[in-house]
């Protein structure tokens, strides 16, 4: 059993990194750990005392980002209603933001982080592609059609739920 003190900093050390998810995905390059600080009304010195770096944040975000992610996927490809596709492909595309080669050059992260997220990536779109019923080399074309369809989106900054609609039915 975890004392006060234990759970005050497992507590905190999870809002950390919670709102390091989402603000990454609401701010995109604009996230700093200033903002993150200021938004959690905490010190950056109470960041830094949780992750002595940001390569240990980036890391903790990442773990955490494709645990849920992942859980998220198996339990939308479990349900297989259109509904459920449609919020995979949100997901990947999701994913695919939090992946972006210029987060991980902004941040001057270290390869190991970016990839750690690109396998964890790869492993969420072999677990969607696992419900596509495809044969492999399908799967590995509509891949690069996904990718390079979001790839545009996250460039041009365009809304993605036409494109994900419409992604949808070419699919399944």
């Amino acid at each position: 059993m975890e004392t006060k003190k234990g759970y005050f900093v497992s507590s905190m050390r999870d809002k950390i990194v919670e709102a390091s998810i989402e603000a990454l995905r609401n701010e995109g390059l604009k996230f700093s750990v200033d903002t993150l600080a200021d938004s959690l009304r905490i010190s950056k010195k109470t960041v830094y005392k949780f992750f002595p770096d940001k390569e240990a944040l980036a890391l903790a975000l990442y773990e955490k980002y494709y645990t849920d992610t992942v859980h998220k996927a198996r339990i939308l490809i479990g349900r297989n209603t259109p509904l459920s596709k449609k919020e995979l492909l949100d997901l990947y595309f999701d994913s695919k933001t939090m992946t972006r080669r210029d987060i991980f050059n902004k941040y001057k992260l270290n390869g190991t982080i970016a990839a750690f997220a690109a396998s964890k990536n790869d492993e969420l779109w072999s677990l969607i592609a696992s419900s596509l019923r495809k044969e492999k080399t399908d799967q590995h074309t509509l891949r690069i059609i996904v990718d390079g369809a979001f790839e545009k989106l996250c460039n041009d900054g365009f809304n993605p739920d036409k494109v994900i609609k419409r992604l949808v039915d070419v699919l399944w």
